[in-house]
């Protein structure tokens, strides 16, 4: 009954460690396989051209990520510890009761040859004045081996389960050993890319001038995408009281679905975050960012949700931007090289919309992406997926 109770009590506090530990393992996979993608980002801005704001913003990127992974490493490496620590604290106690059980084992295998060697077994027996004591004989002498038996197997099942500990402990102590090498790694790699980061700002400093034109345009295409969803919202069909059922239903499942909201793109990372963050290289510029922009090796670009294609925008750079309704939400997708839909067409979520531009000296491309409800932008980060 003991060991039941303490493999149980083992069991349930393994289970809640182990579920904490599973959750760190889960988020660790995740933040490793988002590296490896800027890993690759980074080394194909740095063959094409050094140097530069997406560099510099992927750089950003991945010091974050690596940060997070380091974090969630010392996590795990509590954990871990805890977990040794409860080992060993089970360890001892069943080595003492092992010690313990042993010496009362070696104390009733005494006793049980005293008592046979006080007595003639078949004497015994036939002294018995009657047969209810003659059982009662027999019942002592078969519960002295019963017991002997019972304590027996106990102790070797306490032992099995000392070796189990030992080996659970050591278990814990080789992945701690290789999660130390790891961390260590990781931080190395973190000081480097630290370094090439002050290096690259270093160098972008130098070409101020550029770096303002390129604000410029880049302010230039997102008042012209705001004026255009304004232009939408302010259309008589538009407005709130005009609602179709259908839309309302919509717009109502696009709100429940916050948070759970499929990727614009199969896969990719988020290098550029949403509202107001002050420019890398330029102090006292700030830029805002009505959405997010996302780094991904996937061209094809997707709706998010079921909506109807309100407006097709082209910039004077040639790229376009598809805005989708959704009931009382919007979302935008720009820097698109074609589409693949047309004014007022349904989609559905997943729908093939368009496919992004593509630079022929790059394995990346990067997609713009917005959620607006009426006039207010909305951070995309908080109603897409997690990965």
């Amino acid at each position: 009954m003991r060991i039941t109770i303490s493999l149980f009590v083992i069991t349930i506090c393994f289970a809640v460690t182990g579920q904490e530990h599973e959750n760190l393992l889960r988020e660790k996979e995740g933040l490793i396989k988002e590296a490896k993608l800027l890993n690759s980002l980074l080394e194909e801005t740095q063959s094409s051209q050094r140097y530069t704001l997406e560099s510099l913003a992927v750089l950003n990127k991945q010091i974050s990520i690596k940060e997070s992974l380091l974090d969630v490493i010392k996590e795990e490496f509590k954990v871990l510890q805890s977990q040794e620590k409860k080992l060993q604290e089970d360890l001892d106690k069943l080595v003492l009761e092992l010690q313990l059980l042993k010496k009362n084992y070696a104390y009733l295998i005494s006793i049980t040859h005293k008592s046979i060697r006080g007595y003639n077994k078949l004497l015994f027996f036939l002294s018995s004045e009657n047969f209810n004591k003659l059982l009662r004989r027999a019942y002592h002498f078969r519960q002295l081996e019963i017991n002997r038996r019972a304590k027996y197997i106990e102790i070797e099942n306490l032992q099995d389960e000392v070796v189990q500990n030992k080996k659970y402990i050591i278990a814990k102590k080789a992945v701690q050993s290789d999660l130390t090498f790891t961390k260590n790694k990781e931080l190395d790699l973190l000081n480097n890319t630290k370094n090439y980061k002050e290096e690259t700002v270093r160098v972008l400093k130098s070409k101020e001038d550029s770096l303002i034109q390129a604000i410029k345009i880049k302010e230039s295409e997102t008042k012209k995408i705001t004026s255009e969803i304004l232009a939408i919202l302010e259309s008589k069909e538009n407005k709130k009281s005009n609602l179709t059922p259908e839309l309302k239903l919509i717009s109502t499942n696009f709100s429940s679905n916050k948070g759970r909201l499929p990727w614009p793109v199969l896969s990719g990372s988020v290098i550029s975050k949403f509202g107001k963050i002050p420019h890398p290289i330029i102090s006292g510029i700030t830029i805002m960012n009505n959405g997010i922009e996302i780094s991904t090796t996937n061209t094809m670009v997707r709706s998010v949700f079921d909506g109807e294609v309100s407006k097709i925008i082209i910039l004077p750079t040639g790229l376009k931007v598809v805005i989708v309704k959704h009931g009382d939400y919007l979302t935008v997708y720009s820097n698109l090289h074609t589409v693949n839909v047309e004014k007022g067409k349904k989609v559905k979520t997943k729908d093939n919309i368009g496919t992004l531009y593509v630079d022929k000296k790059k394995k990346h491309q990067t997609l713009g992406f917005q959620i607006w409800k009426a006039r207010d932008k909305l951070n995309p980060l908080s109603w897409i997926s997690r990965r």
